[in-house]
């Protein structure tokens, strides 16, 4: 009798075992599911964050490192489903999934490891039509500038003064013209003008593109 419940416990045993396997493994067909409960967690956590507390507030400081923790299990979590996976494509978890993916990835831009495996996967979906070009152009840029590299598409700009933005490096301009024209987006010119004029405020006069020493 004693063997036998030792056979029974050890049964028992080996299927929660392989349960929790199960449950912690990457599974592609519950992916866009994942993605809701990932960005839910976040949403829920980031709802308590008082960014205006003062740094030494320890209420404001303990929901900060939720928030910290919450994203960084959230990236690790994708992480794991792009390997499987890939990254959610349009036609299999849909499109809501794929902006629930770009906004996990937008939290860790500093995790430049996991921002190649962004990257990386939105090549492949977008080689089939699966991916957001834009995403795919904006991710790469970052990476770029975070790596020190020219940008590609151009979608990365810096305040270069009280009042101006302009581009980061860039690629060869011809190329990254023909690069965005594309994907349908602005040129180069046109996106600055644009960006710079959402800047403007009552103290900054508007940019004059005229001045050699404004870049177009």
């Amino acid at each position: 009798m004693a063997r036998r419940r030792m056979q029974v416990l050890g049964g028992l045993l080996a299927t929660l075992a392989l349960a929790a396997q199960a449950q912690a493994a990457p599974g592609c067909a519950s992916y866009a599911s994942e993605l809701g409960v990932m960005v839910e967690a976040l949403e829920a956590v980031r709802s308590r964050v008082d960014y205006l507390a003062p740094p030494d507030d320890p209420v404001a400081a303990r929901h900060r490192a939720q928030l910290e923790l919450v994203e960084r299990d959230n990236a690790s979590r994708l992480g794991a489903l792009m390997a499987a996976c890939g990254w959610p494509r349009s036609s299999v978890e849909g499109l809501e999934a794929a902006r629930r993916a770009w906004l996990i990835a937008q939290q860790r831009s500093e995790d430049l490891p996991f921002q190649r495996q962004v990257v990386r996967q939105l090549e492949l979906a977008a080689l089939d039509g699966e991916a957001s070009v834009i995403h795919l152009a904006t991710a790469s840029d970052r990476l770029a500038v975070k790596e020190g590299r020219p940008q590609r598409y151009g979608t990365q700009l810096r305040q270069v003064d009280s009042c101006v933005w302009d581009y980061y490096p860039l690629e060869d301009t011809a190329r990254v013209e023909a690069r965005r024209r594309r994907l349908g987006l602005p040129s180069l010119a046109d996106h600055k003008r644009s960006i710079n004029a959402m800047i403007i405020t009552e103290n900054c006069p508007p940019p004059d593109f005229s001045n050699p020493n404004i870049k177009r």
